[in-house]
């Protein structure tokens, strides 16, 4: 209703909204899919798949610019590498986070299967929009979010990446505070800004 048109939105996610930020793009680069094969006529079962990338005119509605990711927390399956290794030094995710969050997705999700399905950075990378990838080399999240860098540049997703040094998760939103997070946040505005 305020006529912001798709192309000209950025989505920007924290943490786990990060995550959800990428199912939204996935979900929306689907839906395109669908919606182009349907128009190539290669898929007409007459069911209605819910697919949600016609904008009600026939037309297919397009996909944002772009999303900056600030330490994507993007991988529900079991913990491992930084995930489990750096809980005792990233001072967001410590130990008592993590011993109440993953219960919490073992609980929501359910099996390692469902949590692989579940997990932003196993989906589909096809069709996705630029994306801007912000992390500390040193916090929680920085194996998934560099596993979600590269499987979206294997399919030719365009991903620019930014890495910090000793930081902890989310250290962008410390940017009033600390330098590295004035540094982060200009990163991203300046991306956002070339869009």
């Amino acid at each position: 209703e305020r006529g912001t048109r798709p192309e000209n939105i950025t989505l920007v996610g924290v943490s786990s909204g990060s995550g959800l930020a990428v199912l939204l793009l996935q979900a929306l680069a689907r839906a395109r899919r669908e919606f182009e094969r349907r128009e190539e006529g290669a898929v007409d079962d007459g069911r209605d798949d819910g697919g949600g990338a016609d904008d009600g005119s026939g037309r297919c509605v397009p996909m944002p610019a772009g999303a900056v990711l600030m330490g994507p927390f993007v991988d529900y399956t079991e913990p491992r590498g930084t995930m489990r290794e750096y809980i005792r030094h990233d001072l967001i995710v410590n130990q008592a986070v993590y011993d109440e969050g993953i219960p919490y997705l073992e609980t929501v999700l359910g099996s390692h299967e469902d949590r692989l399905r579940a997990s932003p950075c196993y989906g589909n990378m096809e069709g996705l929009p630029p994306l801007c990838v912000c992390v500390s080399e040193h916090e929680v999240v920085y194996d998934q979010a560099m596993l979600l860098a590269r499987r979206a540049k294997e399919k030719g997703v365009d991903v620019t990446v930014g890495v910090w040094k000793y930081m902890c998760h989310v250290f962008q939103l410390l940017c009033p505070f600390i330098p590295e997070g004035e540094e982060s946040f200009e990163f991203m505005c300046e991306w956002i800004r070339r869009r």
